[in-house]
């Protein structure tokens, strides 16, 4: 009797240690031939302590139910662990199923009298206080005897394969399975042909086999994935190796894991958090790269190639992780990270295809870009539509001709300068197994254009704007001192010439001041607009405002801005124009009601010399781009909609918007 009690204890303490193992297969046909076994035991525990014929028949025929399906949960539970898992599916289990059931149907009819099939006849004797059961089978009995021993020969049989396929830990494990199993057979072998005990001593077994189920648990993690995933961990592997299962527990590693980590055989079956750290723990998940500091302090890096470990069904049952070192990479990468992050130059490397593969931290911060590269894809939205021609010709040219570089000037859109000027480098290193693409260097010359420009335009103006007028007021002087008396229309001549050379050198002097800004402040539009209007002789010509808004800027240069332009639209229109200012989501316009600017002449309107007014220095647009551009502002021409000039500055930052986001907030928060 002691030894049925802790054959039912045993069975529902390993039964309850199985269930963290619930969702994985092997786990719940383990939980279920535990709970089978443990159920034969206690039922034969009730049947021998039963004080009366009626209810030892009631849990003699009781205990038939745990007995068939223990057989039944055996072989599946030994195929799953075996590795033969792909012969378990819902048909192979239905099928097998097909005998328990029809035998437990048969002991409850054959208990009705229905027929005679498993035991012709069944009585209770009670001799010494000892109840003894005599029972003359009947032909299903001895059918269902053999379809049992073929079941559980079939388990041993593959649990005998995989003991002997596999190496230490886990040949042990599938042999402590093998003799667990065993042992009931051999025990209900012996019975059958010399009983030896009033007691059904199968039921008495599972004590043996529940406690080797213990130690198989315990000492040998019968239920974890390791025996799937061994066929795939190179124990000689110089990279580490570490399985995890579906719980995040760690099955299994190999020596250079174990040297790495500093891990050892006791800590499997143990969290990786726990045995790692949580940053390990984290890298090994997400598959990505894994950091890890040695004893000496040093960093070594590894990419970790995550993998999962399936089982024939192709359900995953853990991950296997292979770490390869790259430190050395590391270290090649960091030098170049230190040359290119304190370099003012931008700098790309670009695969094949143009695909941007690397970018330093001063493109990413002049593009506004992202610095993972494949967030930022190609340069194409970075640059200026009409240079993208001319990118793509000097990119093929570079991969043409590796050995040498391929420059080009190329305009990038700065995130908060607006476009920029670039000389542009291509070096094609496909083939150098450090770099592989096309390494790019980009060096900003917008602001020495600007000045190479600037001194041409000086030049022009002294060679020839300035040199018209002075030759003009030269000649008229010399009428004058030849003359006994002045002629008024010589003098007004040479006054003229003067004042003409003074708007020259007043623009020219603008021109060059036109990239700096002073101190901001806020303005409003349309007193600026106003203010500008009174400094300019606009003779008939009237302005309206469409609106107003305020925002940061350097008041003086931007009274020239709208200075300039006033006098642009009364110069080329004439008297009686209407020059409109308004505001717009993001800055502002100028436009006027005259014929507009002709489409031949746009592309030159900022160009510093370019006019179509007989008199104009063809200064005043280019002024009006410097002073937007120096407060990173841009500057662009459009129909108006009553088919006037339209000139709109953009990216201008409002206060306003600045405020009612305040407000907006403060509103929340209350």
């Amino acid at each position: 009797m002691g030894a049925l009690v802790l054959a039912t204890v045993l069975s529902a303490g390993v039964a309850s240690y199985g269930w963290r193992y619930r969702d994985e297969p092997s786990g719940r046909w383990f939980i279920a031939l535990t709970v089978s076994a443990g159920c034969w035991s206690l039922f034969e525990m009730l049947f021998l302590l039963a004080d009366s014929p009626d209810a030892r028949f009631l849990w003699f025929v009781l205990e038939s139910v745990p007995a068939e399906w223990s057989v039944f949960f055996t072989l599946l539970f030994a195929l799953e662990t075996a590795g033969y898992e792909r012969w378990v599916s819902r048909w192979t289990a239905a099928l097998l199923a097909v005998w328990p059931v029809l035998v437990i149907t048969g002991v409850a009819t054959n208990a009705l009298g229905v027929h005679a099939l498993l035991w012709e006849s069944l009585s209770f004797a009670t001799v010494g206080g000892i109840t003894a059961t005599e029972v003359v089978p009947g032909p299903l009995f001895w059918v269902d005897v053999a379809y049992s021993y073929v079941a559980i020969g079939a388990a041993l049989v593959v649990l005998g394969i995989h003991c002997l396929r596999s190496r230490q830990i886990y040949r042990k494990q599938a042999l402590v399975l093998f003799v667990a199993i065993l042992t009931p057979a051999v025990v209900g072998s012996a019975y059958l042909l010399s009983p030896f005990m009033p007691a059904n001593p199968i039921a008495v077994s599972f004590a043996v086999t529940s406690s080797l189920f213990a130690v198989g648990l315990s000492r040998y993690r019968i239920l974890d994935i390791s025996p799937i995933a061994r066929d795939l961990v190179i124990e000689r592997m110089a990279d580490p190796v570490v399985v995890v299962d579906r719980k995040g527990r760690l099955a299994d590693s190999n020596p250079a894991a174990r040297a790495l980590f500093d891990g050892s055989p006791s800590s499997l079956g143990s969290p990786v958090a726990d045995v790692f750290g949580a940053e390990t723990a984290s890298a090994l998940e997400a598959g990505g790269e894994l950091r890890v500091v040695d004893d000496n302090g040093e960093a070594r890096h590894f990419e970790v190639d995550r993998s999962a470990v399936t089982d024939g069904r192709d359900a995953v049952r853990g991950h296997l992780h292979i770490l390869h070192d790259i430190t050395e990479r590391r270290v090649r990468e960091r030098w170049f990270r230190a040359l290119t992050e304190n370099a003012s130059d931008l700098i790309f490397v670009l695969d094949a295809d143009g695909s941007v593969t690397y970018l330093s931290d001063s493109a990413a911060q002049t593009l506004g870009a992202d610095e993972d590269p494949s967030e930022v894809g190609s340069l194409a939205r970075f640059l200026h539509p009409d240079d993208e021609d001319a990118a793509v010709e000097t990119f093929r040219e570079s991969m043409k001709r590796p050995d040498e570089d391929a420059t080009a000037e190329l305009r990038f859109r700065s995130s908060t300068r607006g476009w920029r000027v670039f000389s542009v480098r291509c070096r094609n290193l496909l083939d150098d197994p450090v770099v592989g693409g096309v390494v790019v260097n980009a060096q900003d010359v917008t602001d020495r254009r600007k000045h190479e420009q600037q001194l041409e335009t000086f030049a022009n103006v002294v060679s020839h704007d300035l040199r018209n007028p002075l030759n003009v007021a030269e000649g008229y002087l010399e009428l004058v001192k030849e003359a006994d008396r002045p002629d008024p229309d010589h003098v007004e001549r040479i006054e003229a010439a003067h004042e003409r050379m003074g708007e020259i050198i007043a623009d020219v002097l603008a021109l060059a001041r036109g990239g700096t800004v002073d101190e901001r402040e806020t303005v409003s539009l349309d007193a600026v607009a106003a203010e500008a209007w009174t400094n300019v002789e606009t003779g008939t010509a009237t302005l309206d405002t469409a609106g107003s808004a305020s925002f940061a800027a350097d008041r003086t240069r931007l009274l020239q801005l709208f200075e300039n332009l006033f006098r642009n639209s009364v110069e080329h229109v004439g008297d009686g124009v209407t020059v409109t200012v308004g505001a717009t989501r993001d800055g502002f316009f100028v436009a006027d009601d005259g014929p507009g600017v002709p489409p031949a002449d746009r592309p030159k309107l900022f160009e510093s010399g370019f006019t179509t007014a007989d008199d104009g220095t063809g200064f005043g647009l280019a002024i009006v781009e410097s002073i937007a551009e120096a407060h990173g502002w841009s500057v662009g021409y459009e129909d108006a909609p009553d088919a006037g000039a339209r000139f709109v500055v953009r990216g201008v930052g409002r206060a306003e918007d600045s405020a009612q986001e305040a407000d907006a907030a403060s509103s929340d928060d209350a």
